[in-house]
């Protein structure tokens, strides 16, 4: 897929790796969908990126539930007329052990709280990329949207590895690859003061290359790629 030509829709777009994808594929020409339900950090992500040249465009979404979440990539479309990139990234919930007390109210808490958000953006963008007929591409993204104290467990990563395969089988027949990127991890939460600096360079990186590399290479499908950011 050439990038410079192509409209890619990054979630979390606020959040420290959001900000530093959505900067990388401004860089290269693509033309971005930024999409957060935080204002301020949304804002900081479209600033930068229009600052470096971007051809961007902000959308403010009020929760994360499917009629939300529809009718935003409805507004994607009416403004680009295309989407052909999903940046999907699942903000790293900690999973419980299973022989935990409280195992199954914490597992249910974060199902409803990231797996179900993750799971609907990527529902959404395969069925508007279906019925398009876009040659289209899902990257699922692990990342830590914590405290910085806590990689992303392998739970969570099993999760998204997963999702991706099964979602490549799903997909195929209408030409939309998936690919994945675990682990990565963010080193300062949302509330900080430079949380544009929270990311090291070797890291910064290793996880923009990865997601370059997959939308650039059309024989990658129903894989992941593991992030080295130790």
């Amino acid at each position: 897929m050439n990038i410079a030509q192509s409209v890619i829709l990054v979630t979390a777009a606020g959040s420290p790796l959001g900000k530093a994808i959505s900067m990388h594929f401004a860089s290269l020409g693509a033309k971005l969908a930024l999409v957060d339900v935080r204002q301020f950090e949304l804002q900081q992500t479209l600033k930068a990126c229009q600052a470096i040249g971007g051809h961007c465009q902000s959308y403010l979404i009020a929760d994360q539930s499917e009629p939300s979440i529809a009718t935003m990539i409805g507004n994607v479309h009416q403004h680009y007329g295309q989407i052909d990139v999903l940046v999907n990234c699942w903000l790293g919930s900690e999973l419980p052990s299973l022989l935990s007390p409280t195992a199954v109210d914490q597992f249910s808490r974060s199902m409803a709280e990231e797996a179900t958000s993750f799971f609907t953006f990527g529902k959404q963008t395969a069925n508007y990329m279906r019925e398009h007929e876009c040659h289209g591409v899902i990257i699922n993204l692990a990342i830590n949207d914590g405290d910085g104290q806590n990689t992303i467990n392998s739970g969570s990563k099993a999760m998204v590895s997963g999702l991706t395969q099964s979602w490549a089988k799903e997909l195929a027949e209408f030409n939309i690859r998936v690919g994945g990127v675990v682990p990565l991890t963010i080193n300062c939460p949302y509330q900080t003061q430079q949380c544009s600096n929270v990311i090291s360079l070797p890291m910064q990186y290793e996880i923009v290359r990865s997601a370059e590399y997959i939308v650039a290479n059309d024989y990658f499908n129903g894989r992941m790629i593991e992030a080295e950011v130790g």
